[in-house]
């Protein structure tokens, strides 16, 4: 081998190794969705929107020109405005959804069905989930023997608001459930103190 060609060999292998180099360098970093634990306080704090209402609709819908992200639109009537509003209906929108024949899903975002009750807490804007917390902003209001009463999102009977935390029974203990006059009464003061009750 003559020194113009070893010469070249070991340009060209510094040449490889730099842009090997470049390309760990400049490569993306694969992230996790991070969801901090928020106590009552920081909902009320936190949310731009809150109020009770139904799910009227749900649609999934391409969320972009070029089809790469499906997301879904969760239309709210029957309204009761605690924060934000006041307006008929409230549309909010989620990562993920089902359209086409395929199925987009984001680990943590709630799903809706059409005439169930939910008390919401949400951001204003665009988001993978607009609920305060991912998904801690949202409680499920279901009949109770005396009137609606509040669930959290995993079924487990909200029995009562106190220093800053919420306080939870069984799952689908409705006898034990706060009302949900009792539970937004709760939020209301929380409002106006600005602080933990």
């Amino acid at each position: 081998m003559t020194g113009a060609t070893a010469h070249a060999l070991r340009l060209v292998r510094r040449v490889a190794l730099l842009a090997a180099l470049g390309a760990v360098v400049v490569a993306p970093r694969a992230g996790a969705t991070v969801v901090v634990a928020k106590d009552f306080g920081a909902l009320c704090a936190e949310a731009d929107l809150i109020f009770v209402g139904t799910v009227a609709s749900t649609q999934s819908r391409w969320s972009d020109p070029q089809r790469q992200a499906i997301e879904t639109v969760v239309t709210f009537a029957d309204l009761t405005w605690l924060r934000g509003g006041p307006q008929a209906t409230v549309e909010l929108r989620f990562g993920g959804g089902e359209l086409e024949g395929l199925r987009e899903s984001v680990a943590g975002v709630p799903q809706f069905t059409v005439g169930e009750r939910r008390v919401i807490f949400a951001h204003a804007g665009h988001y993978v989930s607009p609920l305060v917390g991912f998904s801690q902003g949202q409680f499920r209001v279901v009949d109770g023997a005396d009137g609606p009463v509040v669930l959290d999102a995993d079924g487990k009977a909200v029995t009562g608001v106190g220093s800053a935390a919420l306080q939870r029974g069984a799952v689908e203990d409705r006898p034990a459930a706060l009302p949900l006059d009792a539970f937004l009464a709760r939020v209301r003061a929380q409002m106006t103190a600005g602080t933990t009750p």
